[in-house]
């Protein structure tokens, strides 16, 4: 007898991706858009059964796209079946409701989409608190009026004149219930600042980079860690920090932080001020690129964009006063001659690794070792044998190179970052026995 065999799971949605070029694009920066929204749409975990890109010279106010354009999406979404249509830029309330008319299924937009991959990657309470002041800020100006008749009820004895509509309580509720989460947010904030003061010893690198360019991979290959790896978009939301240990016995501390795209959405950015307080707080960042990508330039330049809008006033640039930052172009092993000679001329300073194999991983961290003795300076520190407090703040304010006994003190030769001098200073006798960088 013959058994049945069910048919393989497919996704819950099949959606349509639509673009508009407008002349200040190109119309090959559009299809890398829409290329990217299929890779957030898939990971969302939709099937992408087609798209379009409608080159205009303005948007149309009432559907965003032209009524031709809008019967061609429409004829598309009833022939192959489509449930979901995703644009590539952010709708008005107005034009997404006209959309839907005209469609019939639901239309969302890229801020949409990936908060909804937010959502569903989110593990901690701090991550999860941060998406929800997302969605909830994005929600505040689309609300639509689902009791429309309120908006006129009558005044009466103890009211106020006509009442408050119901989209007037919806928003009142979502704006207290923001507050309520930002001061959540602000508590777990304070509290992480806290476990940070105890890691202020070492020297602080962190990974920034488009997503995927591989910085979790990077962050296991050095730290021999397991963190999550993944191919698809946004596997990491929340900043995770691990010890890596450098030649010769030192070591720093290096953090992996969530992924930047094309179009973050400014409040995106803001809501995640809490994990990104580790770009902000950085020694150093490691920029990672994906070396490999045709369009690894353009995504160097979005996530120096994304990077500005984190620092403001401070942005990596790697100027004197802003944070020290090294370009690192890893999947160096998927290279063929010709692209790994031009990347060599573009980016002459930049170190080339492969975290999947580990090719360049030893001159990454030799570059890093340079880079924490750029902001070191070596000291010779006096501390009585019996201040055992002082002693074993010495020990771990900066890499001990020579420890001697004279008398009833203690002298260390020792390399201390600049902003260390000082706190010891208050306990300890500090004499400065090289300025200048460099190897003791």
């Amino acid at each position: 007898m013959a058994s049945y065999t069910p048919p393989p799971k497919t996704p819950d949605e099949t959606a349509f991706l639509v673009g508009v070029k407008l002349p200040a694009s190109t119309f090959e920066d559009e299809q890398e858009n829409i290329a990217e929204l299929e890779l957030l749409a898939t990971t969302a975990g939709a099937a992408v059964s087609g798209s379009i890109i409608q080159q205009r010279t303005r948007l149309e106010g009432a559907t965003y796209i032209g009524k031709g354009k809008l019967e061609e999406l429409a004829a598309a979404v009833e022939e192959k079946g489509i449930n979901l249509v995703i644009f590539d830029d952010d709708l008005a309330p107005a034009q997404a409701r006209n959309i839907e008319k005209r469609v019939g299924v639901n239309v969302i937009d890229r801020t949409e989409l990936i908060l909804d991959i937010f959502s569903k990657r989110a593990r901690t309470r701090q991550a999860r608190i941060q998406v929800e002041i997302a969605q909830l800020t994005y929600a505040l100006p689309r609300l639509k009026r689902l009791w429309d008749h309120l908006s006129r009820q009558a005044g009466g004895i103890g009211t106020k004149g006509p009442g408050e509509t119901q989209l007037e309580v919806d928003r009142r509720k979502i704006r207290e219930k923001i507050s309520a989460l930002k001061r959540e947010l602000a508590k777990i904030e304070n509290r992480t600042k806290e476990r940070r003061k105890n890691r202020e010893e070492l020297f602080n690198v962190t990974i920034v980079g488009y997503t995927n360019a591989g910085k979790s991979t990077l962050l296991n290959r050095l730290a021999g860690s397991d963190v999550l790896e993944s191919g698809r978009l946004f596997s990491t939301l929340d900043s995770t920090t691990r010890r890596v240990e450098l030649p010769g016995g030192s070591a720093f501390l290096m953090t992996d932080t969530i992924g930047f795209i094309r179009k973050l959405p400014a409040h995106l950015v803001a809501s995640f001020h809490a994990t990104l307080l580790d770009v902000e707080e950085a020694d150093l960042l490691l920029h990672l690129v994906d070396a490999s990508s045709p369009r690894c330039a353009e995504k160097i330049s979005v996530v120096n964009d994304v990077l500005y809008k984190v620092l403001g006033d401070r942005p990596s640039a790697g100027k004197q006063g802003f944070i020290p930052t090294l370009l690192v172009l890893n999947k160096a092993d998927l290279l063929d001659a010709g692209t790994s000679s031009h990347l060599d001329q573009k980016y002459a300073e930049a170190v080339r690794v492969s975290a999947a194999t580990g090719e360049g991983t030893d001159e990454l961290l030799d570059a890093v070792g340079r880079e924490i003795r750029k902001g070191t300076t070596l000291a010779r520190v006096t501390v009585p044998v019996a201040d055992g407090r002082t002693l074993a703040l010495v020990e771990k304010a900066g890499q001990v190179v020579r420890r001697e006994v004279e008398d009833e003190d203690v002298v260390f030769t020792v390399r201390l970052r600049r902003r260390d001098v000082g706190r010891l200073e208050q306990s300890a006798d500090v004499t400065i026995l090289v300025e200048e960088s460099g190897q003791p």
